[in-house]
């Protein structure tokens, strides 16, 4: 489990690349970035394990350039803590010497790569470091290698976000856990013209086609996060947007390279950043902190349009952020999100848990039904959550005792072809099913009196293609309890 208190300590400004969204490479090319005193470093993270923080990250500029960098890593280690994140642009690791002796000290390592393009040309232009791309990739095997924890960073900025869709092919070799993309923060990038800014701030509409394809090349499940994308300029990529994170302290280093006071990381991530007034109607208004000012003056707000629960339902065929669209679009039902994926929902006294990663009870294109409580009658329940959602099959009252295992069957088997089934009714004796084509509605219906029996009736329109192919296959779906067209 992820740890849930983090610290970060940057150890120091000196870089080996020249980044063009970074202080530290500019600070060091201009002889304004030396090594870091070690012993204030070394108190900031005793301090830090004694407040209880159990991850800690070490940035730079470079971190492994410090002449101190094993001394801190052994006193990380030495202290207990449970992740140390190395954040690193795999310069000294692409020598296997350097990682052999960061795992010599038996701590938990998670290596964070910073690539800054997913080829050696973007990489290369963003990092203005000819050669870097190759020592990156040494490193990545170098990790894989030894079966060390990988995950990767990049600032997506003008000079390489055209090709992140390239990013499933390279990290797929080295079994890399998480790939971030965050967009530049004008406030870190150093001492920049107007029209270096401008050219690596491109409009935000610009970065979603390649940032879909990119995200549509990964496994299903991988880790995928968009740092600081409103969520309106791309409302299908919502799951994997993200504007803050765990809570996270940050020490660093101010303009005379002496080591800050904690400070609240997102906290201050946000003081640069902007909404229009009319974000206030978003959905996911509480989780979006806008655009960088900066940003704003070159391309106006206009890009920024509330999203409402509709359109986020519409935009999200898996239901990740059903915690966020469902709430309200379930009046009068009073609701209670347990996580972005899972809720619920009680009306006349029935509650029904929902969850787009599954459930038996009832299902529906973007969630399942895990589990009822309460005595009353769901038919109210079940009628606002179909519509909610296009049912695959719908929550109905429980079956006797005698058709609850041919009713299960046919949830396990449902979609019924080109058929909906929309309705359900349970007698004492009896279930029903409403099922709908294009041009038609029929019942099916299973009963047990004495014995099991069933039978099926088309009760408007002319039985279509669809209707006759999909009670062919509910029929095959009931076994041992056939069903026989009524007569």
């Amino acid at each position: 489990m992820e740890p849930d208190r983090q610290i970060e300590i940057q150890l120091g400004h000196m870089c080996n690349n020249r980044c063009v969204f970074c202080v530290s490479g500019q600070r060091t090319a201009l002889g304004q970035a030396g090594p870091t005193p070690v012993e204030p470093v070394l108190r900031a993270i005793r301090l830090a394990r004694e407040a209880g923080h159990r991850k800690i990250t070490l940035l730079g500029g470079e971190p492994t350039l410090q002449p101190g960098f094993m001394r801190i890593v052994e006193e990380t280690v030495r202290l207990g803590f449970e992740e140390i994140v190395i954040f690193t642009n795999g310069a000294k690791t692409a020598r296997p010497a350097l990682v052999d002796a960061v795992r010599a000290t038996g701590g938990r390592f998670t290596w964070r790569i910073s690539i800054q393009g997913a080829t050696r040309e973007s990489h290369e232009r963003t990092t203005r470091k000819p050669g870097s791309f190759g020592r990156i990739e040494r490193t990545l095997a170098n990790l894989a290698a030894r079966g060390e924890r990988i995950t990767v960073n990049m600032c997506l900025v003008g000079s390489n976000y055209e090709d992140v869709d390239r990013f499933p092919t390279l990290l797929a070799p080295y079994g890399v856990s998480q790939l971030h993309l965050d967009l530049m923060r004008p406030l870190d990038a150093g001492d920049r013209t107007e029209a270096e800014l401008r050219a690596a701030m491109p409009p935000l509409s610009t970065l979603v086609p390649p940032l879909r394809r990119m995200v549509a090349g990964f496994p299903v499940g991988f880790d995928v996060n968009l740092g600081n994308l409103p969520f309106c300029v791309a409302p299908d990529l919502a799951p994997w947007i993200h504007h803050d994170g765990a809570a996270t302290e940050t020490i660093a280093v101010d303009g005379d390279d002496r080591l800050s006071r904690p400070w609240d990381k997102y906290l201050v991530k946000r003081r640069d950043k902007i909404k229009p007034p009319s974000c206030a109607d978003c959905v996911l208004a509480p989780r979006c902190s806008g655009v960088f000012e900066t940003y704003a003056r070159f391309h106006g707000l206009a890009e920024l349009r509330p999203i409402d629960a509709t359109a986020l339902r519409d935009a999200d065929p898996n239901g990740e952020l059903l915690g966020v669209w469902a709430p309200p679009l379930l009046a009068p039902a009073r609701c209670r999100v347990r996580s972005d994926h899972a809720l619920d929902v009680t009306l006349d006294g029935v509650t029904a848990s929902l969850d787009a990663h599954g459930g038996d009870l009832a299902r529906y294109q973007r969630f399942g039904v895990r589990g009822l409580e309460g005595a009353g009658d769901v038919t109210a329940l079940a009628r606002l959550l179909a519509r909610l959602d296009a049912p695959v099959h719908p929550l109905g009252p429980a079956a006797p005792p005698a058709l609850r295992a041919p009713l299960e069957r046919l949830r396990r088997a449902a979609p019924f072809g080109g058929l909906r089934w929309t309705g359900l009714e349970v007698g004492p004796d009896r279930v029903e099913l409403a099922l709908e084509s294009a041009s038609a509605r029929a019942a099916l219906w299973i009963a047990h009196r004495g014995r099991p029996s069933g039978g099926y009736r088309v009760e408007e329109g002319t039985a279509d293609e669809a209707m006759v192919d999909g009670l062919r296959q509910a029929m095959r779906a009931l076994g041992p309890a056939r069903a026989e067209p009524a007569r």
